[in-house]
């Protein structure tokens, strides 16, 4: 007697669904940008903040960072500094796909401190799902998810 070996088409059939509801599940997390997108934003901005930060207490002039709906920018605010672009390396537009849903608008001084006053003493920003906070007093750039 022989015996044969292999898959009916029945199974082989069954395999072909699960496998196209896997693929019509799955495939499209796999390929979305926007997660992407919006964390890479959110850590240029972060970065963007240290290093507006650290040029404050390295030049002893004032500088600016202002994230909303349009993106962000990093300034020179007065002094010996004058006004103006830290540099174009320092202003983005909001990637399409991402949202600010709360806006910042600090100054930081020599000392690395904020001059604003803000709520509670921290100045938050957002960015889709990404928060971070600038506690105004000592300048602490605390990250939060």
């Amino acid at each position: 007697m022989i015996k044969q070996r292999g898959f009916t088409i029945v199974e082989l059939i069954m395999v072909i669904v699960i496998l196209g509801i896997i693929s019509a599940v799955a495939v499209p997390r796999f390929f979305d940008r926007q997660v992407f997108d919006e964390r890479f934003y959110f850590e240029e901005v972060l970065s963007t903040v240290r290093y507006g930060q650290k040029l404050a207490v390295a030049s002893g002039c004032p500088i600016g960072f202002q994230i909303n709906a349009s993106g962000y920018a990093l300034n020179y605010n007065g002094g010996d500094c004058g006004n103006g672009l830290v540099g174009n390396d320092y202003v983005k537009s909001l990637p399409a796909g991402v949202a600010v849903t709360n806006t910042l608008t600090i100054s930081f001084n020599s000392l690395g401190s904020v001059n604003e006053t803000c709520p509670g003493g921290r100045c938050v920003a957002t960015i889709g799902s990404h928060t971070f906070t600038v506690h105004a007093a000592t300048g602490f750039i605390e990250v939060g998810q």
